[in-house]
């Protein structure tokens, strides 16, 4: 009798316990699973809502993106056709972007899935984005499943699987876990601190889409050469986003501005991130760790200048 109560228990245990520890696996850490997903209506998700109930498609875009653009009636005809059994959320990286520009491609393509704006930054550093456009896959316990840039019959094939409620092979545990190390600037913490965020690319890619975020690329590092023999008493520092970057593009760049500061990549885009970088090119200056000037506008040099030299 007494091993049959024990057997008895031991199922009744299992009967609640299974499907709580099913509903708890995932290959993603919990500070990505309650990571607050903030909508252009308000309302705010996270994946761990989602957790045993159904699976989650995130893409990452940008409205000056040629790629992800090309690809939202793909990302639509995703939408209508698996909305009912996955979570879809397109979440624009915030970067030379606003609500209007979203709402502008909303309404070309008639885009349905609900929609999120990166402000913060916090969402594009939690899930390693390097560039965009950038599909991430969660299956319905939350494991990372897929991820990459292309919207191909291999995104198409896993989401219908998931749809169908198949199980699929999971990606690796440190999949989008920061690998790159922080920037080591070896600054001179007695001087002012100035950093110039800026892009390799943002001054021939905006050309089109950003004509004015092109010029202004342009200027800020043709001011910011002239300004750092202007004012050798600033440590200044050149901060390269790492979407789409590397040395190669790097050197190129160095070469093509002749450039006469330091200069490196953000590999771990902890620069960007901690000073909440939205805007390319941005200027932002520190003294004794704060803030005490930032700007995007490098139109007027000579104004810029002497905005610098009553710091």
């Amino acid at each position: 009798m007494f091993m049959l109560k024990r057997l008895l228990l031991s199922i009744t245990l299992t009967l609640f316990i299974s499907p709580v520890l099913l509903v708890q696996a995932s290959n993603v850490s919990q500070q990505l699973l309650t990571m607050p997903i903030t909508l252009t209506t308000g309302e705010v998700v996270t994946l761990a809502q989602y957790q045993g109930k159904k699976p989650v498609y995130l893409k990452f875009w940008a409205t000056w993106c040629k790629p992800c653009i090309e690809q939202m009636p793909h990302f639509e005809q995703i939408s209508q056709q698996h909305s009912d059994n996955l979570a879809i959320i397109a979440i624009n990286l915030g970067i030379n972007d606003n609500l209007a520009a979203v709402q502008k491609v909303q309404q070309e393509f008639n885009l349905s899935m609900p929609m999120a704006i990166d402000k913060s930054g916090d969402l594009a550093q939690a899930f390693r984005l390097l560039g965009t456009p950038y599909h991430l896959l969660f299956d319905k316990q939350m494991n990372l499943v897929h991820l990459g840039h292309k919207a191909d019959s291999v995104l198409d094939n896993k989401i219908s699987l998931l749809s169908s409620e198949q199980q699929l092979d999971l990606l690796a545990d440190n999949a989008i876990t920061e690998t790159a190390l922080p920037l080591e600037l070896g600054l001179n913490d007695n001087k002012i601190q100035a950093f110039l965020f800026t892009a390799t690319w943002c001054d021939w890619y905006f050309k089109d889409s950003r004509p004015s975020s092109s010029q202004q690329c342009i200027a800020a590092q043709n001011s910011i050469n002239d300004l750092t023999q202007q004012f050798a008493n600033i440590e200044w520092q050149g901060i390269i986003s790492r979407l789409w970057t590397g040395p190669a593009e790097l050197a190129n760049y160095t070469k093509k501005y002749q450039v006469k500061h330091a200069i490196a990549i953000d590999v771990s885009n902890s620069m960007f991130h901690q000073y909440a970088v939205k805007e390319l090119p941005s200027l932002i200056m520190v003294k004794d760790g704060e803030v005490i000037l930032r700007t995007s506008d490098f139109y007027e040099p000579e104004a810029l200048a002497e905005q610098i030299s009553k710091l």
